[in-house]
């Protein structure tokens, strides 16, 4: 009997659909994200933190807070007003005895009498002083870091030996350029600041230039005025402690 012939195939096979194969869940590369992003935060928190608190110390610690001043022992800083010259230990003297009368708080373009600023210095005011080496660029920004605020004053002592000198009551710095980070940190920090002996007291007074003449002298038949020996020294506040 004869066979049937076996079915034509047609010209295309049909292929199986693929099996599908899941993958795992990347749990290693969400994990690292995590980490990564948390140690940002950190990172970020720490300098946000560290920067507020090298503010805060020009506030609350500033002779701790800037590098390089010099503070004096409150106890050798007498307070005494004397008339006439006074023979400081340094220019520009960070407080002693000092004239009756301050000087005003502002720029001054000729050199100030030391015993008229001292008296600025014990009201709360910054007097920054600068040499002859000093650059007109220099003296342009102490002149904008200093004109209109009450408490801080400006003036040449051309023999002076650093170039620019800081001094609040009790407080000296000495810096080579205006451009120094140390000046603008003093001028904020002790700007009638918490070394101020007389608290609340305007930096008013003269605005003469030159050097302070000799006391008057004496009118026949008056009493002299008291000497500084013969004055008592003022008790410095707690705050010029």
């Amino acid at each position: 009997m004869p066979t049937s012939p076996p079915p034509r195939r047609s010209g295309s096979t049909r292929r199986s659909a693929p099996t599908k194969v899941s993958k795992p869940f990347p749990w290693g590369v969400v994990l690292g994200s995590v980490v990564l992003g948390a140690a940002l935060i950190g990172l970020l928190v720490y300098a946000a933190l560290n920067q507020g608190g090298g503010r805060n110390r020009l506030i609350t610690d500033p002779d701790n807070a800037i590098e390089g001043i010099s503070v004096a022992a409150a106890d050798t800083l007498t307070r005494n007003h004397v008339e006439g010259p006074v023979d400081y230990p340094s220019l520009p003297p960070a407080g002693g005895d000092h004239n009756a009368a301050p000087q005003t708080c502002q720029v001054y373009t000729e050199a100030v009498a030391p015993e008229h600023a001292v008296h600025s210095l014990e009201h709360g005011a910054v007097w920054v002083t600068y040499n002859d080496s000093v650059s007109e660029d220099d003296i342009a920004t102490l002149t904008g870091q200093v004109q209109n605020d009450p408490y801080r004053m400006l003036s040449p002592i051309p023999d002076q030996e650093s170039p620019i000198t800081l001094v609040a009551w009790g407080r000296t710095l000495q810096v080579d350029s205006a451009d120094d980070e140390r000046v603008e940190q003093f001028l904020r920090a002790y700007t009638n600041g918490p070394q101020t002996p007389e608290k609340g007291a305007a930096c008013v007074g003269v605005t003469d230039t030159g050097p302070l003449g000799p006391p008057p002298a004496p009118v026949p038949g008056e009493t002299p005025a008291p000497t500084p020996a013969q004055t008592p020294a003022a008790t410095p506040s707690p705050a010029a402690q």
